[in-house]
């Protein structure tokens, strides 16, 4: 098999299943999983640098008092 037949088979295929519609769904669903993923995890890293930053501020103060 020629690599010329088979990138043009290839870039066939991908065409075919970009224009259809159930896979054009299947993109859309995967980039609003990807795009959630990773709001999800901005979100859980400022709620974890708060945490730290108030358990530093708790170990700051106990080391005033103690």
């Amino acid at each position: 098999m020629n690599i010329g037949n088979f990138l043009k088979k290839c870039s066939k295929q991908i065409k075919r299943f970009f224009k259809d519609e159930y896979a054009g769904n299947m993109v859309e669903y995967a980039l609003l999983i990807g795009f959630a993923l990773f709001i999800f995890f901005i979100i859980v890293g400022v709620i974890t640098s708060l945490i730290n930053w108030t358990i530093d501020q708790s170990n700051g103060f106990f080391e005033l008092l103690g």
